[in-house]
């Protein structure tokens, strides 16, 4: 499963690639890769592509490694003072600063991000 984490903030090259650190650092099981999105390469151009303001994260639909990211989301939004949107096929989730999770409201979002059906 791919999960789509849009950074809001500023300086997008600086947060996403410290937000990319912090998911790497927070060592979640499971997770198969992190990588920051990029701009399509156009022919001619030279380098990867401009760098994006969002992050794709791969790993099992399993509830267990969603909620650990989730909580990791969370704990930089708070450290970080900053909105992160998780995309996903029923909408934007949106996790901003001073808005704690709640076990109940952590399942919900859990499933809304592994539902296919809206």
């Amino acid at each position: 499963m791919e999960v789509k984490i849009v950074l809001s903030d500023d300086g997008p090259k600086q947060g996403i690639i410290h937000l990319k650190k912090f998911i790497d650092v927070a060592g979640i099981a499971e997770v198969e890769s992190t990588e920051i999105e990029r701009a399509p390469h156009r022919d001619g151009q030279m380098g990867m592509g401009m760098l994006l303001n969002s992050i794709s994260t791969v790993m099992p639909a399993a509830s267990s490694p969603l909620v650990e990211l989730v909580k990791c989301m969370e704990k930089y939004t708070e450290n970080y003072r900053t909105k992160i949107t998780i995309s996903t096929e029923c909408g934007n989730i949106v996790l901003e600063h001073g808005r704690s999770v709640k076990p109940d409201q952590l399942k919900e979002l859990v499933a809304a991000i592994q539902t296919k059906n809206c």
